[in-house]
């Protein structure tokens, strides 16, 4: 088959569930993947010919694609911060807005000292902890899930990016498992209500794990509530916390972070325009 045939396919096939752009950005990922083939092969050889053992494996991409897995899990690879990761079905794939929120905490932390002591809460495939470990290198950097699957992936990556994160199976909703003080603490939480369910695309909603990404719509902000509440026992005076969260509950976990008595909150947007990220930090002791 044609190179050039098997991308329109492709096209064809996708069409419904992805826009064009997308679609050829997946199809080359996948011949970059499978085949070694750089993005620009059809324009250096249009009418370059696959063998059947060549078409196999992007035929069979294909199909996967079709029955709404995403591309992230059929190659095992994710892309964060200028890391490649390995994902797969037990963690949420790394996303642009997540790198808003490590961008932003950098961004902070600047012309700052760095935090001594850094925790992830709800790490999944360590993709902020590693990018923090990397980029606050003076830093001590810990990490905790309550998925042993997804630690599992979290440690593969730290040591494939030869990074140091100190990695721990808890419940963020259990904080006596875990010591203080920490300078720092950022979490990814689940937020999207589980009524919008009907709302996501289908290779969101039936490939990634629910655990990480719906909570009940009895208490939407069940995992800020916990995280705010562990911060008052493990972060030290002065010390911050960064969330992401949903667009329409930022007023709300804004909000939240007052109630529990944190100070200097801070509401930022995401590079959609959407409120989705929120930080505030304990009061700083005074004497």
């Amino acid at each position: 088959m044609l190179l050039s045939d098997l991308r329109n396919a492709y096209r064809k096939d996708l069409a419904s569930a992805y826009p064009e752009e997308e679609i050829d950005q997946i199809f080359y990922t996948l011949l970059e993947h499978y085949l070694d083939l750089p993005r620009f092969i059809l324009g250096l050889e249009p009418q370059k010919f696959l063998l059947k053992e060549e078409e196999e494996p992007i035929l069979s991409a294909l199909a996967r694609l079709r029955a709404d897995e995403p591309v992230q899990y059929i190659t095992g690879v994710a892309h964060f911060m200028g890391m490649q990761l390995e994902v797969a079905p037990d963690v949420l794939i790394p996303r642009p807005e997540t790198e808003g929120l490590v961008r932003w905490i950098l961004e902070d932390f600047a012309d700052k000292p760095m935090p001594a002591r850094i925790l992830d809460a709800g790490t999944g495939s360590g993709c902020i902890a590693l990018s923090l470990a990397r980029d606050m290198p003076e830093s001590e950097v810990h990490a905790i899930d309550i998925s042993r699957e997804a630690l599992s992936i979290a440690k593969k990556n730290a040591e494939n990016q030869d990074l140091k994160v100190h990695f721990r199976h808890m419940d963020l909703c259990d904080p006596a498992l875990l010591r203080g003080p920490f300078d720092l603490m950022v979490s990814n939480p689940p937020y999207v209500p589980a009524s919008e369910s009907v709302e996501m695309q289908a290779r969101v909603k039936e490939s990634e794990p629910e655990l990480a990404l719906f909570v009940p719509d009895s208490d939407p902000l069940k995992y800020y509530h916990c995280l705010l509440r562990s911060g008052l026992q493990w972060l030290s005076p002065g010390g911050s916390i960064y969330v992401e969260t949903h667009y329409r509950l930022a007023g709300e976990v804004e909000a939240a972070f007052r109630d529990a008595g944190y100070v200097e909150i801070r509401l930022k947007k995401d590079i959609f325009g959407k409120d989705r990220y929120v930080c505030g930090s304990l009061p700083k002791n005074t004497i």
